[in-house]
């Protein structure tokens, strides 16, 4: 009976440790197993929001005098809005901050005079690191409308959207309150109205503040119409102008036979080519980057204006 029971309470001990064991591995092993991080799900994070720049010159937009040690606590106040590289994006899948990461670039046309504009791409690593130029660069709006933001937030419209008297002899759209100040020949609209086929067209002609045409208009009648004028554009052109140590071109997979996602640290893709054009840059070893565009100027009707920029891991 003192061995069967000894043996008992081996047993017991034994088939304790046993279930244990199995439970610990349950735990462990779906971390150990779990699918590789998701980063083609992400989604575009918003780099840089709207904004202006009047000057010439980066050193006229980015004023580092009087800057003596280091960055003076937070380069990220300076100017236009730095970005944290994200570990964590809102949607709960995760990626490392150290990656190749592409930017997409929109901004309105104010005239048409082809929506140009400069820039720098500046970055630095942790709150007290110093700030390295990591490429500068010029680029253009094209004929693409931003009609939603990548953020999900309306693009069409953000400009001007009023209600008109529609003439259909000239597809002229009129108003008697200034209601289309602001636009410009080559921005898009949506037209809507009783009699209208809802479309987006290109605006042929600029009156004044109170009268445009859409040449293209599908009309029936005489009505009133609501028009939403987008002037966002997407660059469709992208050039690198000074790459400094980030030098190393990142091949075009659509062209180059054995891409590889780990060759190089920085190129441009798709530009000139009438598509949205990208910017790819190996951010590895940088925590925040800042987008700095100059040579533009929207609030004064000239060029491009109000650039935003969209990135996400590549």
């Amino acid at each position: 009976m003192r061995t069967i029971k000894r043996y008992g309470r081996i047993i017991t001990a034994a088939a304790m440790m046993i279930v244990l064991a199995v439970t610990a591995y349950l735990c462990v092993v779906p971390l150990v197993l779990a699918e590789p991080i998701d980063t083609y799900h992400t989604g575009w994070n918003l780099v840089r929001a709207s904004g202006d720049e009047d000057g010439a010159t980066f050193a006229a937009e980015y004023d580092l005098t009087g800057v003596t040690d280091g960055i003076s606590g937070a380069f990220e106040d300076m100017n236009s809005s730095a970005f944290k590289i994200p570990s964590i994006p809102s949607d709960g899948l995760g990626y490392a901050a150290g990656t190749k990461w592409e930017f997409v670039i929109c901004g309105k046309l104010y005239e048409d005079v082809g929506g140009t504009f400069s820039y720098s791409l500046v970055g630095w690593a942790k709150g007290n690191g110093m700030l390295q130029v990591i490429c500068e660069g010029t680029g253009a709006l094209g004929d693409q409308a931003v009609v939603a933001y990548p953020g999900g937030d309306d693009a069409l419209g953000e400009l001007i959207s009023t209600t008109a008297a529609y003439t259909f002899s000239n597809n002229t759209l009129t108003v008697t309150d200034e209601g289309f100040d602001g636009a410009a020949v080559g921005m898009m609209g949506l037209v809507t109205g009783a009699g209208l086929t809802d479309e987006i067209e290109d605006i042929t002609t600029y009156t004044d503040a109170n009268a445009i045409i859409f040449s293209g208009l599908a009309d029936t009648a005489d009505c009133t119409a609501t028009v939403k004028i987008n002037p966002s554009f997407w660059a469709d052109t992208i050039v690198v102008t000074s790459p400094l140590k980030w030098s190393g071109a990142i091949a075009d997979p659509n062209t180059v036979t054995g891409y590889s996602k780990m060759d190089g640290t920085l190129t441009v893709l798709n530009s000139a080519d009438n598509e949205v054009a990208v910017l790819v840059v190996d951010l590895a070893g940088l925590e925040y980057i800042q987008f700095v565009f100059y040579d533009c100027d929207g609030a004064n009707s000239e060029e491009a204006g109000d650039i935003r920029v969209y990135g996400r891991p590549y």
